[in-house]
């Protein structure tokens, strides 16, 4: 595998495009820039039409952490999320802009999302073809596990687009003939260090980069690449030492993570499984998604290519291999009875989707060219047999996921309408009550869209057992308690203290509901009760 990195220069020394390259004419859009901003335009769109209804879970902690930052957050079993600092500045920075608002939550993962389909067309460009490219990038987004993700606040999908545009950039300089400079290379290492700060899984496929760097840059330009990283490496030391008092608190949280108890029911979907049906995760949980048996095909013809050409695929074939063999070994195969990880959680295994993709996409654009047809139709057979591929890969994934609930065009706009009535009534009220999971989101809406104060009311937490509770003049919301479509955590955590079925008390008058019946909001009267 070594051996084909290193020849990958002589048989991609020139990006290979559909048509002959050509100067653009005056007043001619160049494809090499139009193609790019056409994908990004289109799936912004996409994206913002399905911004999702912040969720009370990981995403929210790490938007609590970001608002706290520089500051500490207190002690919490979720510390390796604490830690993340490449996540967490970026949010940090988006809520000094908009502040603790639905924009804040957003911003940073939809620009991850766009840095991983321009890094995924890139990518497959430099090895394959435009189209190659295109339908790369499309259909690794529009898969349906990294699209669920695509606008929550979480590491994955930006950690994986960092990585992926470091190596394009790699692979261009591969190409070139003459060294790269040291911008070039300080560039690449900076997109690996924030790599890691964002999710540490990510380093398990660098090595793919310095191997295809040092024929150009030699040991020396290995040394500029790696001074980002070393100082990405010591700002998380510090800044661990600095918050938490223990400059090997992510690390450690870390390691630890998959050794923490889990519930029987959880446990044995992980733990004490034959050694090849760990081997074999990755393929089973991806035929769970409807696109599945397509994904898991174009891995199949990316590990084929690997044996067929294996110099032009050395590239995609190295980075699964590097993300599968330890994340197996570690997930089970060393030791069953305590595997460090759950690989049936696909977030671990996005590093591998660009690879997989544009390897599958890769090999019958490679065999579509050496069909015997003629000269024209073979010209164009290559681009439109990929492109007919990815879309119906992308089209099968796209219904699962098109107008989900909990998106703004799924209808997922309740606790908006919530927001603008509050704000239409700001002062009437004291206090909103509310269970503990839509305590954690409500804040994101007490400001406007963009940021800036909607409505002023102190929002409270109902606990049973606790002397707290709604007093006369008070709010009490019930989110989402009914069906749990849009949030199905509110709605188990809502019976947690309202019982199985929720309804208001004897004196609550309801002063609000949305026409789903979603967000119902009641005014506690004189003789209400709380539980």
């Amino acid at each position: 595998m070594i051996a084909n990195l290193r020849g990958v220069a002589r048989t991609t020394s020139r990006p290979v495009h559909d048509e002959p390259p050509e100067p653009a004419a005056r007043g001619r859009a160049d494809p090499a820039r139009l193609v790019p901003a056409v994908l990004v335009l289109g799936w912004s769109a996409v994206l913002l039409a399905h911004l999702r209804t912040p969720v009370p879970s990981d995403q929210v902690n790490y938007l609590t952490a970001a608002a706290r930052f520089p500051d500490p957050v207190e002690a919490t079993t979720e510390m390796h999320q604490m830690t993340r600092f490449g996540l967490i500045v970026p949010a940090r920075l988006a809520m000094a802009v908009f502040g603790h608002s639905q924009a804040a939550y957003g911003v940073v993962p939809v620009l991850a999302t766009l840095a991983l389909l321009l890094g995924t067309y890139a990518l497959g460009t430099l090895l394959f073809a435009r189209s190659v490219g295109a339908a790369g990038g499309l259909t690794v987004v529009a898969a349906t596990p990294v699209f669920a993700d695509s606008t929550d606040l979480l590491p994955d999908v930006l950690a994986v687009g960092l990585f992926t545009c470091a190596l394009a950039i790699a692979v261009a300089v591969r190409q070139r003939d003459d060294p790269p400079g040291r911008l070039v290379l300080l560039s690449i290492g900076a997109l690996l260090g924030w790599s890691y700060l964002t999710r540490e899984f990510i380093v398990f496929v660098w090595p793919v980069i310095p191997v295809l760097l040092y024929r150009r840059a030699g040991l020396a330009g290995l040394l500029w690449t790696a001074a980002p990283i070393v100082a990405a490496g010591l700002a998380e030391l510090l800044l661990c030492w600095r918050l938490y008092g223990d400059p090997l608190a992510r690390l450690l949280s870390v390691t630890g993570h998959g050794q923490r108890p889990s519930s029987p029911e959880i446990a044995s979907t992980y733990r004490d499984k034959p050694r090849m049906l760990y081997v074999l995760r990755f393929p089973k949980t991806l035929r769970t998604y409807p696109e599945g048996a397509f994904l898991v095909a174009m891995l199949g013809l990316t590990l084929l290519g690997g044996l067929l050409r294996p110099r032009r695929m050395a590239v995609l074939v190295a980075t699964c291999v590097l993300l599968w063999v330890p994340l197996t070994l570690f997930g089970g195969v060393l030791d069953p009875s305590a595997p460090k990880l759950r690989l049936q959680l696909i977030r671990y295994w996005y590093p591998i989707f660009p690879a997989l993709v544009l390897g599958g996409l890769g090999l019958l654009w490679l065999l579509a060219r050496d069909v015997p047809v003629k000269e024209r139709v073979r010209a164009v057979l290559p681009a439109v047999l990929v492109l007919t591929v990815a879309a119906t890969v992308t089209g099968t994934a796209a219904r699962s996921w098109w107008g989900a609930p909990g998106t703004r065009i799924g209808g997922g706009t309740q606790l908006e309408a919530l927001r603008s009535w509050m704000h239409d009534r700001d002062g009437t009220y004291p206090r909103i009550w509310t269970d503990p999971r839509t305590r954690k989101i409500l804040p994101i809406y007490r400001q406007g869209f963009w940021g800036g104060p909607a409505w002023s009311a102190e929002i409270q937490a109902v606990r049973p057992g606790q002397p707290a509770a709604p007093r006369a003049g008070d709010l009490v919301l019930f989110y989402d308690t009914e069906r749990g479509h849009t949030c199905s955590l509110c709605k188990r955590s809502a019976r947690t203290v309202w019982g199985d079925i929720v309804r208001p008390r004897p004196g609550w008058r309801e002063v609000f509901a949305t026409r789903d019946r979603v967000v119902r909001l009641y005014e506690v009267g004189a003789e209400g009760r709380a539980p």
